[in-house]
């Protein structure tokens, strides 16, 4: 039913995000382009939904995963938990405003949503065998 592990692919996504993350922040990206933090919430919701992948094929029963709605449903979750954390994380620490950046926590949740939905279909395609 299944191909192949996310290792290689979970390590790669992670070195480009340090990278791009490393650069954003050495030559003021996230503050001079206006879309490079939009860009890495996507990028940031496909390594979540990846590793969201990996558990699910490492941890859970291989009948529940070969449902593929009950994949994607918690494929996500994962995302989204994680995503929202990040967003909480960032109000406590007061790198954003909840009343003024209501806009930009909407935009960083979707698009981390859009990311894992990406992520699973990637697994869809690259891990599932065709039925």
């Amino acid at each position: 039913m299944f191909k192949k592990p996310l290792i290689k692919e979970i390590f790669w996504f992670s070195t480009l995000i340090a990278v791009l993350h490393y650069l954003a922040l050495k030559l003021y990206f996230y503050w001079t382009i206006s879309w490079f933090d939009i860009l890495m919430h996507l990028l940031g919701g496909y390594l979540i939904g990846l590793i969201a992948l990996y558990l699910l094929l490492n941890f859970l029963d291989k009948e529940i995963i070969s449902n593929r709605r009950i994949s994607l449903i918690l494929v996500l979750s994962f995302v989204l938990i994680v995503g929202l954390g990040w967003e909480l994380w960032e109000l406590f620490v007061n790198l954003t405003d909840i009343i003024e950046d209501r806009l930009d926590t909407a935009i960083d949740i979707v698009m981390d949503s859009i990311g894992g939905y990406f992520a699973f279909l990637y697994g869809k395609k690259h891990l599932w065998k065709r039925d």
